[in-house]
């Protein structure tokens, strides 16, 4: 045993000897996911802006922990592995951060991670995620990356996430939400696939009891007024569904 762990201290030693003679010649990117909000070049860029040249540095002194920590800074970048083969390869292993929602205000908008950490709009890929528009209660600046300012505008958000995800997860309205508009008053509003009525579901709280209002609105109220009788639907009440003929 004694001979082994001799011969394997030996053997690790000599590998450190010749990563300290190698050169690092070469730079290989690998993306984990299929999001393409960061490119390859976009990586090369950022460790030649902030790192520097690693072209030619010994395999033994490349900052590989210092690689990591520069491109995890960046907006779209989740995680980050970096590690060199001894063939002389700078190897780095890429997690974008996935935007679940897309908030839209006029021009300006934003999307946000399941973590509801806010990520900028990307000038050349647009992620296939359900889009919010109208009175977002969030002030974000072009570009911002990270949580949002204020407590309320946190909040705020975790409640969006929280219906996105009944939404997402629930068998009977999975598909089915063509529309998600705020109100200026911070109403919510639904728009349902292949329905003209908008449903006003106030805030994002009572998520259960408020799509079983639009279940019955559905089944009972509507087969039994018909078509286009009523524009809007309000479930936001308590115990009530409140309809409207006009908009």
């Amino acid at each position: 045993a004694t001979a082994f762990i001799a011969g394997m201290c030996f053997l690790l030693h000599e590998s450190r000897e010749q990563r300290s003679l190698i050169d690092c010649k070469e730079l290989s990117v690998n993306f984990l996911d299929s999001l393409r909000f960061v490119s390859e070049q976009d990586i090369r860029d950022y460790i030649a802006e902030s790192y520097g040249d690693y072209i030619g540095q010994k395999l033994d002194s490349v900052g590989l922990a210092g690689i990591e920590e520069i491109l995890e800074s960046k907006s779209a970048v989740l995680n980050t592995e970096a590690w060199i083969s001894d063939d002389g390869v700078l190897h780095i292993d890429v997690t974008q951060r996935a935007p679940v929602l897309r908030f839209q205000n006029g021009e300006k908008g934003f999307y946000v991670d399941d973590r509801g950490y806010i990520l900028p709009l990307h000038h050349s890929y647009t992620a296939p995620v359900p889009v919010v528009n109208g009175n977002i209660p969030v002030r974000v600046e072009d570009g911002y990356k990270g949580e949002a300012g204020s407590g309320e505008e946190r909040q705020w958000i975790s409640g969006m996430l929280a219906l996105n995800s009944f939404i997402e997860n629930s068998k009977n309205w999975k598909g089915r939400i063509s529309g998600m508009d705020i109100r200026s008053n911070g109403d919510i509003v639904l728009r349902v696939d292949g329905r003209k009525e908008s449903f006003i579901f106030g805030d994002s709280g009572n998520v259960l009891v408020k799509f079983s209002k639009m279940e019955k609105y559905l089944d009972y109220i509507l087969p039994d007024k018909g078509e286009g009788y009523y524009k809007i639907v309000n479930v936001k009440y308590n115990k009530q569904i409140v309809c409207r003929k006009d908009m």
